[in-house]
């Protein structure tokens, strides 16, 4: 880091004495006007840079809405009192699983809705809250598939059933009508990313309807 300047205390003399207001004299005619052109075109040309500095990630805003299908990947949808609440980072998150028969494959998802106009300054701060108490490892960047957006998938660890270590993967997706967190389950397997990111792009198609 740079060395701080080092400043020494002096004593200063501050002349408190009245200015005499100085006299203004009107705008010649025609510069309002032209300064307010003038800041106009500043303005707009702030507004283009702007843009084109985050075209690459800009979405439609809104241009989706989330209705989660009733099955996916042969998996029943659990009744809404099954499923656990979302946690108080996700309000007015909606919840949604699929789940066999015997546990041993589960499916679970946290999604907002709600517009976001850069999708990538907001993708590792929806990470980061969603895997609070758990270890994150082997995150990367996949594509999104054609509901555009940005997307990685990665590996939590930290849970457990009966008393042995399990692999939770994960995708989160954020687009410019919500943000969601996938997450996939298999007992005592760990899910290939590639694998998962089909998945949760193959959710995205079904979940991810035109608004």
């Amino acid at each position: 880091m740079p060395d701080q300047d080092q400043h020494q205390d002096v004593d200063v003399l501050v002349d408190m004495t009245p200015v005499a207001p100085i006299p203004t004299l009107p705008p010649p005619p025609g510069s309002r006007q032209r300064l307010w052109l003038t800041l106009a075109a500043v303005g707009f040309a702030a507004v283009i840079a702007l843009a084109l500095a985050f075209a690459h990630d800009t979405a439609d805003l809104r241009a989706y809405r989330y209705s989660p299908p009733e099955e996916f990947l042969g998996l029943p949808r659990l009744p809404a009192g099954q499923l656990a609440k979302a946690s108080t980072v996700a309000r007015d998150a909606k919840v949604a699983g699929y789940q066999t028969s015997d546990r041993s494959r589960t499916v679970f998802l946290t999604v907002r809705e709600l517009p976001i106009v850069s999708p990538s300054a907001v993708i590792d701060t929806v990470i980061t809250e969603a895997s609070t108490g758990f270890h994150v490892e082997s995150v990367r960047t996949v594509d999104p598939g054609e509901r555009g957006g940005v997307m990685k998938c990665g590996h939590a660890s930290g849970m457990k059933m009966a008393g042995r270590p399990q692999d939770m993967a994960f995708c989160v997706w954020v687009d410019g009508s919500m943000w969601a967190v996938y997450m996939e389950h298999g007992e005592d397997i760990t899910l290939d990313t590639d694998d998962l990111a089909n998945d949760a792009r193959k959710f995205r198609h079904l979940a991810e309807v035109r608004a």
